[in-house]
């Protein structure tokens, strides 16, 4: 039976605030603030901000749609029960991917035949490049485009990986170091400049 998605009518006796967006919080850390601390909204907007990215991430890693939304609905359920628990962050979305990253690797590490560590996983990072990727060129044709998903198929999965962190999550070169795992800020350059040397030799 397919995973059900977390209601905010069940996770709390509060009528959700639909106006909710993201001026309602004066920055990342204050609406991560006022979640650790109890604000029932704060986690509703959280929640609702990020799911389906966070869908979208975790089903590059593990194309496994109820796995995804398990870890998830897991995900979250922690998260609140633990809230008074967490750190401080001012990168809400790079914080939850790692966490889901972790969660998905550990959940993956159980399958049968799968005795792989972190640093080896994920065994391979597919997604497709889309005009909403800063680097599409909204000018490119989709033959073009056609060409450029075909080149990103040839990609090695961390090579592919770091393309997505870069482009489609805006990450920064030191927070795409801590999500792979990479030992220097000059190693994580040296395998973008590597995936990039090659998506531009094939269009």
């Amino acid at each position: 039976m397919p995973a059900k998605r977390i209601s905010p009518v069940y996770l709390t006796k509060e009528e959700p605030n639909s106006s909710l967006t993201c001026s309602s919080f004066s920055s990342e850390i204050a609406a991560w603030d006022a979640f650790r601390q109890g604000n029932e909204s704060a986690f509703i907007f959280i929640y609702e901000k990020y799911f389906e990215v966070m869908y979208a991430y975790g089903f590059s890693i593990v194309a496994d749609p109820y796995l995804v939304k398990d870890a998830l609905q897991d995900l979250f359920v922690e998260l609140r029960e633990r809230r008074g628990n967490l750190g401080q962050t001012d990168a809400i979305k790079f914080y939850l991917f790692k966490c889901l990253k972790r969660r998905l690797i550990r959940e993956l590490a159980k399958w049968p035949g799968k005795r792989e560590s972190l640093e080896d996983l994920p065994l391979s990072f597919q997604f497709t490049l889309s005009y909403e990727a800063q680097l599409i060129d909204r000018q490119l044709s989709e033959e073009k485009i056609a060409k450029l998903n075909i080149a990103v198929s040839g990609l090695s999965p961390r090579q592919r990986e770091i393309i997505y962190y870069s482009f489609y999550e805006g990450f920064t070169y030191r927070q795409i170091q801590d999500m792979m795992g990479l030992e220097s800020q000059q190693a994580t350059r040296n395998l973008m400049y590597k995936a990039m040397q090659y998506l531009r030799k094939c269009i």
